[in-house]
């Protein structure tokens, strides 16, 4: 890391200081068996419902949207790891 960091010719260098700065949380994403894609595809509903919404209503009503659509898309299941 050191190594790109120094070399600024390669195009690499900000990804690896950003690397670098949030290691924690890179070492923690790396080692743990919970996936991110959950998540993740909860955050592209929230943005995409927000874009689709926008300037046509209020939060209250934004939220109560998004809560109907997450119960319909996912169903309740249990919360154990999947390794990926």
């Amino acid at each position: 890391m050191a190594d790109v960091c120094a070399d600024q010719q390669c195009g690499l260098d900000t990804f690896a200081a950003g690397l670098l700065t949030d290691i924690d949380a890179v070492v923690f994403g790396m080692s743990t068996d919970w996936p991110s894609g959950p998540a993740e595809g909860r955050v592209n509903d929230l943005k995409a419902l927000k874009r689709g919404m926008f300037n046509r209503c209020n939060l209250p009503l934004l939220r109560k949207r998004l809560l109907v659509v997450a119960a319909s898309r996912w169903p309740q299941t249990a919360t154990t790891p999947q390794r990926s």
